[in-house]
C-alpha cells in the first residue's frame, strides 16, 4: 500500500474511533506539529519522535524505545523484534 493510501486509512481509522492528531501528541507525549509533520508526509519518522510517531501509527517497522533507554539496550531490542 502506497503511503498516501496509508495516511488516508489512518485519518478514516481515527475518524471512526473519534481521535484527533492531538490525542495522539498527547499519548506519545510529542509535539502536535511532529504528528502532523508525520501525517501530511512532511516528516518520514527516520529519528527522534518523529520516527516514535510512524512506528505508533504503523507506517514503518521499528521499536519504540523510552528516552532512558541506552542505545546499546535499545540495539538489542530492535534486534530481538
Amino acid at each position: 500500500m502506497a503511503r498516501r493510501q496509508t495516511l488516508e486509512v489512518i485519518r478514516d481509522g481515527l475518524s471512526r474511533i473519534g481521535k484527533s492528531q492531538a490525542d495522539i501528541a498527547r499519548e506519545l507525549n510529542v509535539d502536535q506539529s511532529t504528528v502532523q509533520g508525520v501525517m501530511c508526509g512532511r516528516l518520514k519518522g527516520a529519528r527522534g519522535d518523529a520516527h516514535k510517531v510512524a512506528v505508533a501509527l504503523g507506517l514503518k517497522r521499528g521499536v519504540i524505545v523510552d528516552d532512558a533507554t541506552s542505545i546499546a539496550d535499545a540495539i538489542k531490542a530492535a534486534i530481538a523484534a
